[in-house]
C-alpha cells in the first residue's frame, strides 16, 4: 500500500477549491500539500453517510490501484 492523503471534512470554503460534481464534493489538492492533507467539503445533496462527511480519515492506494480509506469512530 502507498499513502494517498489525510481527508479532513470541513463545512467552510477554503483556498484552492476543486469542485468534483460527480462526487458532489469539493476538495483541496492533497498532492501539493506537504502533509498530504485533503480538505473535503461535501455538498448538501452528497449521498454519503454522516460518518464519511464528518470524520477525518487516512487513505492509501492498494497495489492494484484500489483506494483504501481508514476511519476510526466511537459508538
Amino acid at each position: 500500500m502507498k499513502f494517498s492523503h489525510i481527508g479532513i471534512p470541513v463545512t467552510n470554503s477554503f483556498e484552492g477549491e476543486i469542485d468534483l460534481p460527480h462526487f458532489k464534493m469539493t476538495v483541496s489538492d492533497h498532492e501539493n500539500n506537504p502533509y498530504g492533507i485533503q480538505w473535503q467539503r461535501y455538498w448538501k445533496d452528497a449521498p454519503y453517510p454522516e460518518l464519511v462527511k464528518t470524520i477525518p480519515h487516512v487513505a492509501f492506494v492498494e497495489v492494484n490501484g484500489a483506494p483504501v480509506e481508514l476511519m476510526e469512530y466511537n459508538n
